[in-house]
């Protein structure tokens, strides 16, 4: 686990980062502390720094992605590329939202019940800003049914 990788077979893009959502809710803030400044003669310094803070994040993390070969998964970050967990490791996996800041793949590995992480205790393998996936068909459950793995829903 964790180790650099080079993908085998057909690669599936599970997760990709987008940087408009992440950039967006601290641009609003930098704007409505502008025209607070300008309107009350008054200036927050501290959600300054922290909404400017949040903008260069999203810029440092905006190639983050999360990929599946034949093999597992892959994760692609500022690191480089890494393999993450193989398909005969994993119990059960999906999408875990996490409000404006994204969402995170969280993984239930194969172990005993008391491994942690385990089958009883997930890992976040990786986080994304990730787009709706309205007009995109999402590959993951195909995914999971090729391999038998389950979602995370499924008991």
């Amino acid at each position: 686990m964790g180790e650099s990788a080079e993908p085998v077979g057909e690669v599936l893009v599970l997760g990709r980062s987008r940087v408009w959502p992440a950039v967006a809710v601290p641009v609003a803030v930098v704007i409505g502390l502008i025209v607070g400044a300008v309107l009350f003669d008054w200036v927050g310094w501290g959600g300054l720094v922290l909404s400017a803070g949040s903008i260069v994040l999203a810029f440092v993390h905006w190639r983050n992605a999360v990929l599946a070969d034949d093999t597992g998964l892959l994760v692609r970050d500022r690191g480089g590329l890494r393999r993450s967990y193989a398909w005969s490791e994993i119990e059960r996996m999906g999408w875990q939202d996490a409000g404006m800041w994204g969402s995170s793949l969280v993984v239930y590995p194969r172990g005993g019940p008391y491994d942690v992480p385990g089958p009883n205790a997930s890992v976040n393998v990786a986080r994304i800003w990730r787009p709706r996936r309205a007009h995109l068909a999402d590959p993951m459950p195909a995914l999971l049914r090729t391999h038998g793995i389950k979602t995370i829903s499924e008991p």
